[in-house]
């Protein structure tokens, strides 16, 4: 098997460490020859070994950072840029179905 050639051209920094050290990071990372990507995934300390990630285009975070910024804002502040945004359908307590993400 060929070695795996990357070079991490950006830390954005980490979303959380394991017991072990290992961290889920946000990087720019270039694979190969390829062009850089956002890559998010868990490295070692060293970042000699990495686990199963997920790359993304610049358009691809694009459009997750919109849909994180609706679900965030859904549920604590209900207009944004001067649009109602729909609520998501709640339960008796007052909570969408699916809980407040700051409970999970």
């Amino acid at each position: 098997m060929a070695k795996l050639s990357y070079d991490i051209l950006e830390k954005f920094g980490s979303l959380s460490t394991s017991k072990s050290g290992w961290e889920l990071q946000l990087n720019f990372v270039q694979w190969g020859d390829n062009k850089p990507k956002f890559d998010l995934r868990s490295w070692s300390p060293d970042n000699s070994k990495m686990g199963k990630g997920l790359t993304l285009s610049h358009e691809e975070i694009v459009a997750l950072n919109k849909l994180l910024t609706e679900i965030l804002s859904a549920e604590h502040a209900p207009i944004i840029d001067n649009t109602v945004v729909e609520e998501p359908e709640e339960n008796e307590e007052g909570h969408p179905k699916w809980g407040r993400l700051d409970d999970m």
